[in-house]
């Protein structure tokens, strides 16, 4: 465990970077193919509802070996977990990048996907393990960046790679990021030694498999506009058996039993409702804007990209705010500068103009990043080391699948509604809502950290 005013050495920040860069290389990969479903469709012959598992099957292998991320950092060393991860995403995009028919693509995708599951929870370990807690908030927000760089140029990559050459080439420009990921891991990530060893409980493991893989599809069903019970009950069976056999085992494949530290349960909420908030809203603005407002789809495309940016590069500084003044200011405050965007958005959506749009979402970007970011670094510095790769893991579960469910409820609400304005006003004021019940669960928080025992 780090010391408080212990400086950050080369080594862990370049150890940081390397699996950050697999994350960036995933989540670009997979928000750059959306812009190329029409050409595809003509390429490989097919309809939009199989090209959707383009980006279905990626979330759904992210899902399923995020998972493991608490039972690898104990039986793994970190350097088997980085080139583990790094092989099969190497291996996931050359297959990509050659890929002559749709069934290939898809290998490689999910290949991306579960590198990517793999990388994400040891870059937020390695985080939560090697810097010490002064500094937790900045570092936390560097990890922001990366990650919230990659959907933001994604699109206009993944455009620009299909307008001048072939889609094949948005995978061939990615190859280096793998390679120099290997690098600076092979140079400069160190292992942790003395691990304790954890048995690899497989039948959770494929209960929760299960679980994930319903629920995915459930969502994936609504997004389409129809409701499929098999999937229903097929996921709450599972989930339901995943629970009671981690509450009864002696060494649980994932440690649910840390939700019942109300600075986890407290803290995790929020975290998805944050998550769910912004992915709901990136949805909806865009087509709010073509549909409704009858703009462009380039000034709609646009709309979220001065936000995006802003978020994305603001939240190291963030980070720093956290660890100067507080987890309090961050919270709050940034639960306040969403609280006003979403006002806006919520009781205002038949005046609202694409400059009106740009202005707000900036508020919603940097407002959400500030405290969403935070959340996580306050409720895992708060518990012991040995618990924070579950923590870790849960909390990277909560984020998938609560922008898959987002998405999902967003385009339900606005299908339903009489008209798109009454949709989007609907979704937003559903929002709004649950921007107040963020303040109440900071409060609690607060409170259990307040009165917790050490």
């Amino acid at each position: 465990m780090s010391h408080p005013n212990q400086p950050v050495s080369r080594k862990t920040l370049l150890s940081i970077l390397a699996t950050a860069l697999i994350a960036f290389a995933g989540i670009l990969s997979e928000t750059s193919m959306n812009v190329t479903f029409p050409h595809l469709m003509k390429v490989f012959h097919t309809d939009l509802g199989t090209l959707q598992w383009i980006t279905t099957g990626y979330l759904l292998a992210v899902s399923i070996t995020i998972t493991l991320g608490a039972t690898l950092a104990h039986n793994w060393s970190e350097r088997k977990i980085l080139f583990t991860s790094l092989a099969m995403f190497t291996l996931g995009n050359g297959v990509a990048m050659i890929a002559p028919n749709f069934a290939l693509l898809m290998l490689g995708r999910i290949l991306q996907g579960a590198a990517t599951g793999i990388a994400i929870p040891l870059m937020f370990n390695l985080i939560v393990e090697r810097i010490p807690r002064s500094q937790i908030g900045f570092y936390m927000g560097l990890t922001g960046l990366v990650v919230s760089l990659a959907p933001a140029i994604g699109p206009t990559y993944g455009g620009f790679m299909i307008g001048l050459f072939d889609w094949h080439m948005i995978y061939t420009l990615i190859m280096p990021v793998p390679i120099i990921s290997f690098i600076l891991g092979f140079l400069f990530l160190e292992n942790t030694p003395n691990k304790q060893k954890r048995p690899f409980e497989w039948i959770s493991f494929l209960l929760l498999t299960l679980s994930l893989t319903f629920s995915i599809m459930m969502i994936s069903s609504l997004e389409e506009g129809s409701f499929n019970w098999t999937f229903v009950i097929i996921f709450l069976l599972s989930l339901v058996l995943f629970v009671w056999r981690s509450l009864t085992v002696e060494h649980p494949f994932l440690d649910i039993r840390i939700l019942k530290n109300p600075v986890i349960l407290l803290g995790i909420i929020p975290f998805f409702l944050y998550q769910f908030s912004n992915l709901s809203a990136n949805f909806l603005i865009p087509n709010f804007l073509v549909l409704v407002k009858h703009e462009a789809t380039s000034a709609a495309g646009f709309a979220l990209l001065p936000g995006t940016m802003l978020g994305a590069f603001s939240a190291p500084f963030l980070g720093k705010l956290y660890d100067t003044k507080g987890p309090k200011l961050s919270l709050y405050g940034g639960n306040l500068l969403f609280f006003l965007a979403v006002f806006v958005f919520a009781f205002f959506t038949k005046a609202l103009t694409l400059p009106l749009i740009i202005l707000f979402y900036i508020f919603f970007t940097i407002g959400r990043n500030m405290a969403f970011n935070n959340t996580m670094a306050l409720s895992v510095s708060q518990i012991s080391r040995e618990k924070s790769p579950d923590a870790t893991a849960l909390f990277q579960m909560a984020q998938t699948f609560a922008g898959a469910l987002g998405t999902a409820i967003a385009a339900i609400m606005v299908n339903q509604a009489p008209d798109t304005t009454t949709g989007v006003h609907l979704v937003f004021l559903l929002l709004f809502f649950l921007v107040i019940l963020i303040f109440y669960l900071f409060y609690s928080l607060f409170r259990a950290i307040k009165n917790q025992k050490f």
